[in-house]
């Protein structure tokens, strides 16, 4: 019922300082205006019974005196005018004195014109010597008291000014006091209902941001004595629950990258498998099919040479096959090394003599003595595989291959250069990814894998071999820098 008459009025949801803000209407502020008028109206039913009071006791006080005054005074005495206001010098209330023919005997109240209302509203049946009280003025009560001898009549009047004085200033007072005490309360409820907001309002930034995908974002509380434990018991699991949900969206990113880095590598493997293995699968199904045919009468020197590039094309197969079996070895890092001291010299010769079957030009340059280095054989063959065969890949047939080897300061370096444009920086950083072949004149000819260089880089860092590519204009240089060791 509630939510239907609200959606028909469109009543939003109140806020929370909004809520505050109400019950502190309804638990303060009618209760001190409830309170404050209960506490004025008794205080000021307690001041008139004071008045009351206090105007009969001073009019039965002041005539007792009249009549003591009366029986002992002389003709030397001081008139009995002056007498009272000594007496009652500090009396603010007015005191007349008359007579029976109602004539003022005695006052204290320099304004006499205020005696003819108070005597014209005397009782005309008045109680003998008993103070009583009369007037109709509230608050401002007026009292007599009629002496037996002489048959005087003392009045007391309560001017406007006592009342202000007593009741108005009491309940001005009081009124005060509930109001200070009500500012002080909003006062201080306003400060906590000030942080609540501020830390509300952070925590609520916090929520957006964390629905919004910011999983970074933290909530940073506002501490002081108004924070309630709550609020940092929140902020805390909250923080918590952000820091745990950003590291599982950034493991789950990263999986996703590696899932896509994997169907990426598996998109590119079956291409290269498409392409790459079928130049020499059909050189080797071609030659193997010459040599069974029984149709022909081959040579020795014809049977030699199928023999031979059937060798080659099953070699070269072989060793894109090495490529593609430890690559994966390479991203899990699970590659079993057996390192122990080797001649680098004859694994460079070996490289050459199976990636240059048709004895393309290579200028060698060895110096004496190169010591041995710690590596993994097979896998430093498979590293020279990749930088010979791809230098002579990668260069026209009229052009030669420089290879260097030296030892300096107790290193071992072997540089393989070969003719070649310069390539741009941010390419050459790009070489040594999978799958990825600097865009030249050659490469757009020259069939590969794109993960000769990656491979490269995967082996030598776990073997603790420096490797390092250059580009200059006109040839492109890769480094390998052993460290040497003894036999």
């Amino acid at each position: 019922m509630i939510k239907t008459i609200a959606s028909k009025l469109n009543l939003k949801r109140p806020k929370i300082v909004e809520q505050i803000v109400v019950v502190l209407f309804f638990a303060v502020l009618i209760p001190f205006v409830t309170i404050g008028f209960i506490i004025s109206n008794v205080s000021q039913h307690t001041i008139r019974k004071e008045l009351n009071y206090s105007a009969t006791m001073l009019a039965q006080y002041v005539g007792e005196n009249v009549s003591l005054y009366h029986k002992l005074a002389s003709k030397d005495f001081e008139s009995f005018d002056v007498i009272l206001n000594k007496k009652l010098s500090g009396e603010k209330r007015e005191i007349f004195v008359i007579d029976e023919k109602k004539n003022i005997v005695a006052t204290n109240s320099k304004n006499k014109e205020n005696a003819k209302k108070l005597i014209d509203d005397l009782p005309l049946i008045q109680k003998t010597e008993s103070p009583e009280l009369y007037g109709y003025i509230k608050n401002q009560p007026m009292a007599y008291y009629k002496l037996k001898s002489p048959e005087w009549t003392v009045i007391v009047n309560t001017t406007e000014k006592i009342t202000k004085n007593t009741i108005n200033i009491a309940r001005f007072k009081i009124i005060l006091s509930l109001l200070l005490s009500m500012a002080f309360i909003f006062f201080i409820v306003g400060l906590y209902v000030f942080y609540l907001y501020l830390n509300m309002r952070q925590l609520l930034k916090g929520v957006t941001a964390i629905s919004k995908g910011n999983y970074e974002r933290k909530i940073r509380l506002i501490k002081n004595i108004f924070s309630p434990y709550e609020m940092y018991f929140l902020t805390k699991e909250f923080n918590y629950m952000a820091r745990k949900i950003s590291t599982s969206y950034k493991d789950l990113s990263k999986k996703n990258l590696e899932l896509e880095r994997s169907n990426e590598f598996r998109s590119n493997l079956v291409s290269a498998i498409s392409h790459e293995f079928r130049t020499p699968l059909t050189s080797i199904i071609g030659y193997s099919s010459r040599l069974m045919r029984q149709d022909i009468e081959l040579d020795e020197a014809t049977k030699n040479k199928s023999l031979k590039i059937i060798k080659e094309q099953a070699q070269l197969l072989s060793r894109m096959v090495e490529d593609l079996l430890v690559v994966p070895e390479i991203e899990s890092y699970s590659l079993k090394l057996n390192s122990e001291p080797i001649n680098v010299i004859e694994i460079l010769e070996k490289a050459i003599i199976y990636t240059n079957p048709k004895n393309h030009e290579i200028n060698i340059n060895i110096e004496d003595n190169i010591p041995y280095a710690k590596a993994d054989e097979d896998r430093l063959l498979q590293v020279l595989l990749n930088l010979v065969g791809n230098a002579i890949k990668y260069t026209k047939d009229e052009e030669a291959i420089t290879i260097n080897t030296k030892c300096e300061s107790g290193k071992i370096i072997v540089e393989i250069s070969n003719p070649h444009e310069k390539i741009e920086e941010k390419m050459l950083a790009m070489l040594c990814d999978k799958f990825i072949r600097a865009d030249s004149e050659l490469t757009r000819t020259t069939r590969g894998t794109g993960l000769g260089l990656y491979i490269v880089k995967g082996l030598t860092q776990a073997m603790g071999i420096d490797f390092k590519i250059k580009s200059e204009e006109g040839k492109f240089t890769t480094t390998l820098i052993f460290e040497s060791c003894e036999q």
